[in-house]
């Protein structure tokens, strides 16, 4: 752990925690042990459990739920035989109950008010980050480059970004680094690409960051303002991070501007698969078999 990130209290809502002070000078703090492992243990099982689905429906055998090696196993196999499969997979993984269950349980929430939200709200469902150099996609995603997160949300002047990981985080396996006070200049000259809104590289050096190696359990809160970045140099293995973001019913600018969101739902509309389903599927996923 950067000493400058180590808490040392896991009080969640004890507002005069060092871990608040820290948030407040810095930007950015690590609360540790606040999550507990059995929530995460349950979160990777249900990936396991999706992943093994689809390979089932390949015709292709999955390795048996034991722990992280196994997920991983099942995720490359997956990701080998259909391209297509894999990403549907993954983007379904962010959307499982257990994971929503987590990001908005009382303990997490009380982190927030904590920092003084009020009414906290959530703009976007949480982000799932998976990080992995057996798990590249060719063109793809691998790694945010530096950035903000306010500018890509627009909401209140004081919302939190919370960000933690399934399995241990080391230097080596694609750390959050983080540049301290970097939330005290507003927002950064920026623009905007294909994954983010880019910060501008002529306006920082790499020795302004700090690495958050953080331990499964450990919740890393920072601003919406804080410079940060996928660490990627010199980094394998697998990494499975969430991150969700909170926002301030209560902050004057909020209010003023009606509570804006840069994320929009979409729904599709229609049957995207025409004639499905038919009465006998609808019975048998029901358990209505004769």
């Amino acid at each position: 752990m950067t000493p400058a990130l180590q808490a040392e209290s896991p009080c969640a809502a004890d507002a005069g925690s060092d871990w608040v002070a820290s948030y407040r000078t810095s930007g950015l703090a690590v609360i540790p042990g606040v999550l507990p492992v059995d929530r995460l243990d349950r979160i990777a099982r249900d990936m396991h459990c999706a992943y093994t689905r689809q390979l089932e429906r390949l015709g292709l055998p999955a390795a048996a739920w034991s722990g992280r090696a196994s997920l991983l196993q099942n995720m490359e196999q997956l990701l080998q035989a259909d391209l297509k499969a894999y990403l549907a997979t993954t983007r379904h993984s962010a959307r499982l109950a257990s994971l929503q269950q987590l990001v908005v349980s009382d303990t997490v929430l009380s982190i927030g008010s904590a920092l003084g939200l009020q009414a906290a709200s959530l703009p976007t469902s949480p982000v799932l980050h998976v990080m992995g150099d057996t798990l590249r996609i060719p063109g793809g995603y691998h790694g945010v480059a530096t950035h903000q997160d306010w500018p890509v949300v627009q909401g209140s002047l004081d919302a939190v970004t919370m960000w933690f990981s399934l399995f241990d985080v080391t230097p080596h396996t694609y750390p959050l680094q983080l540049i301290p006070g970097s939330h005290r200049r507003g927002v950064w000259p920026s623009c905007i690409t294909e994954h983010t809104c880019e910060v501008d590289p002529s306006c920082y050096d790499d020795e302004d960051f700090i690495t958050a190696t953080v331990s499964r359990g450990d919740l890393l809160v920072f601003t919406g303002f804080t410079v940060h970045r996928t660490a990627v140099k010199d980094c394998a293995g697998l990494r499975i991070a969430a991150s969700m973001r909170y926002e301030n019913t209560a902050e004057a600018t909020f209010v003023e501007r009606g509570y804006p969101c840069a994320y929009q739902r979409t729904v599709i509309r229609g049957a995207p698969l025409p004639g499905f389903p038919s009465i006998a599927q609808v019975d048998c996923a029901n358990g209505l078999t004769d």
